[in-house]
């Protein structure tokens, strides 16, 4: 356990991963980080502003650890590369998905995503407006993904899911075309491509008359 003349940012940050890795974002906060490295919370304080500080500092280190895949061939091939290297990517950090929650960033070395993907959307032509538009929704798609996939994983195997405890005759009455599907719902839901959405979302955006003003 280092001692408080070894406690820098470097030292909070390498500490942070291990509880993170360990224990999850729940199990990390100033004072257990603290203990961790046999120092006292306001020692932390002088380094790091807050856990949110801290959260964006390890994502950042991880980040710079990630060796992200370089996309080849048209515009938008490689957008939709980038889309799905994100979410394979970020799939494999276990805790990701409460900090995605929170709205951390993912840290600036990820930047590099989101650099690649605009210089391919700029090069259809698309407005910096349209294109940025288009990065945010492929990446809210990627991310929600990963949280709806963590909760699926997280939950009981006896626990029902929604549509399973949901009353069809109430759902009739003020939604039709839901009550009609809620049969299907459960082999649709499961069959969900999100290649394929994030392929339908660009090629949306590309194709819509006047995407580039």
């Amino acid at each position: 356990m280092p001692s408080n003349s070894t406690v820098d940012r470097a030292a909070i940050v390498s500490a942070a991963r291990r509880m993170l890795e360990r224990d999850g974002v729940a199990g990390l906060s100033m004072r257990r980080l603290a203990d961790e490295l046999g120092s006292k919370p306001m020692t932390l304080y002088h380094h790091v502003a807050n856990k949110s500080e801290l959260l964006s500092l390890v994502l950042t280190d991880i980040a710079a650890e990630i060796e992200w895949a370089t996309p080849t061939g048209s515009p938008r091939e490689r957008m939709v590369e980038i889309g799905m290297d994100m979410h394979h990517r970020l799939s494999s950090i276990a805790w990701i998905v409460p900090v995605l929650r929170t709205g951390t960033t993912v840290g600036t070395p990820a930047l590099a995503l989101a650099d690649r993907f605009l210089s391919a959307a700029l090069e259809t032509g698309m407005t910096e407006l349209r294109a940025l538009s288009l990065w945010r929704s492929t990446w809210y798609l990627a991310t929600s993904e990963l949280m709806w996939q963590a909760e699926l994983a997280e939950r009981p195997d006896n626990e029902q899911s929604w549509f399973d405890k949901i009353d069809p005759t109430v759902v009739a009455q003020v939604a039709p075309t839901v009550a009609g599907l809620l049969p299907r719902w459960p082999q649709h839901s499961a069959a969900f491509d999100l290649r394929a959405a994030i392929t339908a979302q660009i090629d949306g955006t590309i194709s819509t008359p006047g995407f580039a003003h």
